[in-house]
């Protein structure tokens, strides 16, 4: 354990924070969060964004943008098995995300819509630039984690999602397979996807202590943000449950 701490140290010294709340975040904010707001309501006003293409389009942009940041890396001799997969909640989001605006499928569209918004929300709030910020990885990842709350404002406006019934208890089980698999990977290739072996270094206040507490942390605020997410469509029937509980 010892060794792949001091690795995972090693390896991340390229991660490099923004502080929220600075001039620099605030301009990076505002484009991105404008950039959804035009994207996401341009088939009202435009007729060629209407067409059922204009999804994958928008698929195909952040695809573009995976590869680019991927190829970038590459050519400047940083990309590693390490750091560089879509293995972070937020790059399996991203990927789901380009599968969801190609093809819509409500499994996929559920988890995007839970690990999407909630992994997006954070990662702009508090970015850590896990690939560096030189170049177009800077704004690879606002293209990126923008995206993902781009895809999921999507497909409910323009495809009808609305998250099933009891869908966020299944998003957070998801994520305990995933958990397994990618913690596996991580004792196996010294990694640190999803941030399991060491926790994320932005001044956040929602990372309470070291390993491997943070992670039960990780854990009950995953079960929070999920509950409120799936509240905003679902109020009544959570209500009428504790109705219910506070009856018995």
């Amino acid at each position: 354990m010892i060794f792949f701490r001091i690795f995972i140290k090693i390896n991340c010294m390229r991660h490099v924070t923004m502080d929220p709340f600075t001039q620099e975040w605030w301009i990076c904010i505002s484009i991105v969060l404008g950039l959804i707001l035009v994207l996401t309501n341009l088939p009202k006003y435009t007729t060629w964004a209407r067409h059922p293409n204009y999804g994958k389009l928008l698929g195909a942009i952040l695809l573009l943008n995976l590869l680019i940041e991927n190829w970038y890396s590459w050519t400047i001799g940083t990309w590693s098995v390490r750091e560089n997969l879509p293995l972070h909640l937020c790059g399996i989001s991203g990927l789901i995300a380009i599968v969801s605006l190609f093809r819509y499928n409500a499994i996929l569209a559920n988890l995007l819509f839970y690990w999407g918004i909630t992994g997006g929300f954070h990662s702009l709030l508090t970015p850590e630039f896990d690939l560096g910020r030189d170049g177009y990885l800077y704004y690879g990842y606002f293209i990126s984690h923008g995206g993902l709350l781009l895809a999921s404002i999507f497909l409910i406006k323009h495809r009808d999602f609305r998250p099933d019934k009891g869908s966020w208890m299944k998003a957070f089980v998801f994520i305990q397979f995933a958990v397994l698999v990618i913690g596996s990977f991580n004792w196996v290739t010294g990694s640190n996807y999803m941030y399991l072996l060491a926790p994320p270094i932005v001044d956040n206040p929602l990372i309470v202590g070291k390993w491997p507490w943070y992670i039960l942390v990780f854990e009950g605020l995953a079960i929070l943000h999920f509950l409120v997410l799936y509240g905003i469509f679902h109020y009544k029937n959570i209500t009428k449950s504790l109705s219910n509980l506070l009856t018995i």
